[in-house]
């Protein structure tokens, strides 16, 4: 007797739908199981990671968007998805074939910019950090013991400073000539050792038993012997590495005696004396608060109850190491520097594994997007889920979730917004002949006539819940009909209008809804005529490879603190000759509300806030860009910046027309609202397989994955763990390892 095939509904198009829907089908045989469609409100997939093309196909993102080094879930992803593609050559004839080769570039580069209010004014402390031999996704992470060992190493650069500063001591260029190469026009240079007199008369006194070597090894020795160890296994590796500490905690107190320095002599000391401190500090509170010799494991969910820079003041840090660029960089990188007026919140044990895992980084620390986020990643993901027989259900708007008193899904509401003249909607526009994209509206010629012309008359955009818009019509999806189980993909922001229901009744849900905490943000992009180098920027000022690296600031000046230099991802854009871009920025950051969101239709609101973003975002370029750009101001701006030199399709003599010919996006609807790590918010986060109904799994970055920190690969992982709980549901097995915790 053959058995039913479930069906399963997948709520949402965002990362962790995506990713539920390829782990789902996965495993071999699993059409024989299940079959599988997807819901999505609007014309796009891709949530806070979409794309859509703009006027002369330019790339607008959500925001800045790159991979980092250690995101081995969604490179083991992304390695899988484009052997698909390219096995059944799914996009014939598109650029865009090879992950590594066609999609992503390397950038090491890391601007760690500084206030120091002894100087009064912003100083740079340059990352360049070394590339490795692992690769991303190759793999699985690396445990904590051996993070720790690994996270020294990356210490010891960041110790350094940046192998290609033109300033800085002599002793610290000579030291670094000997450990990092020379580039001559972007091209490494071998180096020659100089032989002549001074060699010879030098050369006894710096060999290993000369007079600067035995001093050396006698005023080091305690370093010397720390590093040996590290290089030794231990059978107690909570002793070995407290012992180590041990070592070098004579060098810690020699600092904090002295001080942080801060003149602009004394910058490359600062930045040792922090990244000294960083380390030996974190490693110390793990050891002391975080490991369990009993269970030896790393329970990092006990110190999820304190603020990360309260609890790294309970570990006897100084205030200064407290308050440092190194601290506000995590709270920067996960927009909690906003959250109140006191520095930003983030829970102690997320900030620890978010900097214990990404010490672990494979290959490169950083990798940018030749093309945009949605093309790179949302599009291939698509196309093989496409491939392998996933339905989608494009314009379909999730309404309400019902549930019987058995506590299992019913029925779910939705509206289907508008009507297609195609059987079924394809999503792909192609561009620069066979490179697949996503339109940053509708393609119109796929929906009915009548309803076109009201969208474009009246500026529609269906992604926008403000909206007034009549849908369609309703409809509901029927348990035993439409879907058996349910993923729930959809971000907790919505969830309190389409699950009011579940919230209003279940004490788990409504203590959910009220204590993880989001923020919208904010995003601009700027394409500029001239170079980077035209507009001032000298790579060598700044401690970057000439010719290889592309800028990456992370903490400037709240509140579009983190831009970043996209160049590369130009030459797919079509823009008139004499308007070709030459330097893309972009921008990102968070966005403060200054009131509630609206409740009832309000047409003009995403309008408005994108207007207050822009006119901000003015006052903040005149007031900030010059010491980036310093050829980039005007007469009555020195400080700021000369709008004329902004691409314009319609070539405005008027600078503000140009401005505001850019591109702004205020990120305020609840859908794309970041997820934030508040202390004491994890123990309210729902998992996988714990929604307290029968057939419904979720995920997201607001569930409780492990990380638990909005990024990407553990959004993908929490897919992986609602697809993996609903088929054991079902007696399904053989599944893969997901990599959301640090083994010890």
């Amino acid at each position: 007797m053959e058995t039913k095939k479930k069906k399963i509904a997948i709520l949402g198009g965002g990362m962790a739908s995506l990713s539920a829907a390829h782990e789902l089908t996965d495993y071999e045989g699993w059409q024989d199981q299940y079959e599988i469609t997807l819901y999505q409100t609007g014309w796009r997939l891709g949530g806070k990671t979409a794309t859509g093309r703009g006027e002369c196909d330019r790339i607008e993102e959500h925001g800045i968007h790159i991979l980092q080094g250690w995101y081995d879930t969604t490179f083991r992803l992304l390695r899988d998805v484009y052997a698909e593609r390219k096995q059944h050559n799914l996009a014939p004839g598109s650029p865009l074939q090879d992950l590594f080769k066609d999609g992503l570039v390397a950038n090491n580069s890391t601007l760690l910019t500084e206030f120091v209010p002894e100087l009064g004014k912003w100083t740079n402390w340059p990352l360049v950090l070394p590339e490795t031999e692992e690769q991303p996704g190759a793999g699985e992470p690396l445990p904590m013991w051996a993070l720790v060992r690994k996270g020294l190493s990356v210490m010891a650069e960041m110790l350094l400073g940046s192998p290609y500063s033109s300033t800085g001591s002599w002793f610290s260029r000579w030291v670094l000539n000997h450990f990092f190469p020379k580039f001559v026009d972007g091209v490494e240079q071998k180096r020659q050792e100089k032989k002549g007199f001074l060699h010879w008369l030098l050369k006894p006194l710096f060999s290993e038993n000369g007079f600067f070597g035995r001093l050396i090894k006698r005023e080091m020795s305690h370093i010397s012997e720390a590093i040996k160890l590290l290089a030794q296994e231990s059978g107690d590796n909570h002793k070995h590495h407290s012992f180590i500490l041990n070592l070098l905690e004579r060098e810690i107190r020699h600092i904090e005696r002295q001080g942080l320095p801060y003149r602009e002599d004394q910058q490359e000391k600062r930045h040792q004396a922090i990244a000294v401190c960083f380390a030996y500090y974190n490693i110390k509170g793990i050891l002391k608060d975080v490991y369990d010799r009993k269970t030896e494991i790393f329970d990092f969910d006990k110190i999820d109850k304190y603020d990360y820079r309260e609890w790294l003041a309970m570990q006897g840090a100084p205030q200064w190491l407290v308050d440092s660029v190194i601290v506000r960089f995590f709270y920067t990188g996960t927009f909690a520097n906003l959250v109140n007026e006191n520095g930003g919140a983030v829970a102690a044990g997320t900030a620890l594994q978010f900097f214990a895992k990404s010490s672990g980084y494979k290959g490169s620390f950083v990798y940018q997007m030749v093309y945009g986020t949605g093309d790179v990643m949302v599009m291939p993901i698509y196309e093989v889920l496409k491939s392998r027989g996933v339905k989608f259900k494009f314009f379909h708007k999730i309404e309400q979730v019902h549930y019987d008193a058995n506590k299992i899904i019913e029925t779910i509401s939705y509206a289907e917004q508008v009507k297609l003249q195609v059987p079924e909607y394809d999503p792909v526009k192609k561009i620069n002949g066979e490179l697949r994209v996503w339109p940053g509206a509708p393609l119109y010629d796929q929906l009915d006539a009548e309803h076109v012309v009201r969208l474009q008359a009246e500026k529609v955009n269906l992604e926008d819940p403000w909206t007034d818009w009549p849908d369609y019509r309703k409809g509901q999806l029927k348990k035993g009909i439409d879907f058996d189980e349910v993923v729930l993909g959809i971000p907790i922001g919505t969830l309190k209008t389409i699950c009011s229901e579940i919230i209003e009744k279940e004490p788990r849900w409504k203590a959910m809804a009220a204590n993880i905490v989001t923020t919208p943000t904010q995003s601009a992009q700027l394409w500029f005529l001239p170079t980077l180098q035209e507009l001032g920027f000298e790579l060598s000022e700044w401690g970057l490879a000439p010719g290889l690296s592309a800028p990456n600031v992370v903490v400037y000046q709240n509140p579009m603190y983190s831009w970043l230099d996209s160049t590369i991802a130009l030459p797919s854009e079509n823009w008139p000759k004499n308007q070709q871009p030459r330097f893309l920025a972009y921008y990102t950051g968070p966005y403060l509300l200054r009131k509630p969101l609206p409740e009832a239709p309000d047409t003009a609101y995403q309008a408005i806030e994108n207007e207050r973003l822009k006119n901000a975002f003015e006052q903040w370029l005149q007031d900030n860009s010059a010491w980036f750009w310093p050829k980039a101001g005007t007469y009555l701006y020195p400080q700021g910046l000369n709008f004329q030199l902004l691409a314009d399709v319609k070539d405005s003599k008027d600078g503000y027309a140009r401005f505001s010919s850019q591109f702004f996006r205020a990120n305020v609807r609840p859908t794309d609202h970041y997820t934030l790590s508040v202390p004491n918010s994890a123990i309210h986060r729902l998992k996988a397989d714990a929604s307290g109904f029968e057939n419904l799994f979720l995920c997201g970055d607001w569930i409780d994955f492990g990380g638990n920190v909005g990024y990407i690969d553990g959004t993908i992982q929490s897919g992986q763990q609602a697809a993996q709980a609903l088929r054991s549901r079902m007696h399904l097995g053989g599944h893969k390892e997901i990599w959301s915790e640090i083994k010890s």
